[in-house]
């Protein structure tokens, strides 16, 4: 799938869809939570970054937010995620600070 596709279902089920990576999933309610949105304001400063990054950090990233979305996932798992993904930005220096800023945002958020 080419480009960033939402399809919304009503006041239920939200699916974000983005280029085939780090892919949200299905948000019930309609309203997304505190966490999610700051995980969606993550995604998006880390699009911005894009390039910029190591492959290796690229694939440590694309492996890390789909965990950090999940909801579901115990909060342990998903501040791992965070940490791998504060690690991948970690040589950007000043670059990087929207990206550290929201990560220690999300760690509150999640408890850690």
């Amino acid at each position: 799938m080419s480009g960033d596709t939402f399809n919304s279902y009503g006041s239920g089920h939200q699916v974000v869809m983005n280029g085939g990576s780090g892919n949200t999933g299905i948000v019930t309610g309609g309203r997304a939570t505190a966490a999610q949105e700051a995980v969606e304001a993550l995604r998006l400063e880390l699009r911005e970054l894009r390039g910029t990054l190591a492959p290796d950090a690229e694939r440590t990233i694309d492996g890390s937010l789909p965990v950090l979305a999940d909801g579901t996932r115990p909060a342990a798992e998903r501040r791992a995620a965070l940490a791998a993904i504060s690690g991948a930005v970690a040589a950007l220096g000043a670059a990087a600070t929207p990206v550290r800023d929201l990560i220690e945002g999300l760690r509150g958020l999640l408890g850690g």
